[in-house]
């Protein structure tokens, strides 16, 4: 998944809102999708946009321009699915009344596709205005906190620092455990924080070969750590 510091507001986060709650939002399929990650928030009202979409959308419709075909509603949720949206909600009472047609929902189903439906109203313009307040939130909570590690890392940059200072400093604003090792997995330095040193860095070099580089700096969800390259004029020399 794409490393950033923000966090952005889960499907379950934005369900959360008192706003989406007066709307009576029941989760039909996707329970497991609770836990995307919301980019935007866009309405759309057109059965063949899905090309138009970036993935990590909340799409919000009313199902008015929806195709009465079960086959063609199937691709839709399924074009949806493979557009990498977050979660499709629909608001029943235009289109739909009581509850959402099977062939949407046998493909959301199928597809893996969070499938919401709204049992009331709620203005699209206020969720979108109330999903994207979090999310500009989260962004300017990135700038300050880019802010304040450039502050320190100069600090520690033009004071001369070691790198157990660095390394302890990384930890702090980090709020976990950070190893600085060398491009042959030796640890050079260690800040554990509240974790137990002597587990933190049991077998670390097997562990640490193990990880499959993405990126220059990615996370590998089956070990859990973040790692990004050290180097200095262009040459990497630890990690």
């Amino acid at each position: 998944m794409p490393y950033a510091l923000f966090v952005l507001p889960t499907v379950r986060d934005v369900l959360d809102l008192d706003l989406l709650r007066r709307g009576g939002p029941q989760v039909v399929t996707g329970q497991d999708g609770l836990a995307a990650r919301v980019r935007w928030v866009h309405v759309l009202e057109l059965a063949d946009a899905a090309h138009l979409l970036r993935g990590g959308e909340l799409v919000l419709t009313t199902g008015v321009a929806l195709p009465p075909e079960p086959v063609l509603l199937a691709r839709y949720a399924a074009d949806l699915a493979a557009a990498g949206v977050s979660a499709l909600a629909v608001e029943l009472g235009r289109r739909y009344v009581g509850e959402l047609p099977a062939a949407l929902v046998r493909s959301a189903a199928d597809s893996g596709l969070t499938l919401i439906a709204f049992a009331h109203e709620v203005p699209f313009v206020e969720i979108t205005e109330a999903v994207h307040a979090l999310i500009i939130d989260a962004q300017l909570e990135e700038l300050r906190a880019s802010e304040r590690l450039h502050e320190v890392f100069t600090e520690l940059s033009v004071a001369g620092a070691s790198l157990d200072q660095i390394v302890r400093e990384a930890a702090i604003l980090a709020g976990r455990p950070v190893i600085l090792a060398d491009l042959s997995h030796r640890v050079l330095a260690c800040e554990p924080g509240r974790a137990d040193p002597a587990r933190l860095l049991a077998g670390f070099a097997r562990r640490s070969r193990s990880l499959r580089a993405s990126g220059r700096t990615a996370y590998d969800e089956a070990s859990g750590w973040l790692y990004t390259p050290v180097g200095a004029r262009g040459e990497d020399w630890g990690r």
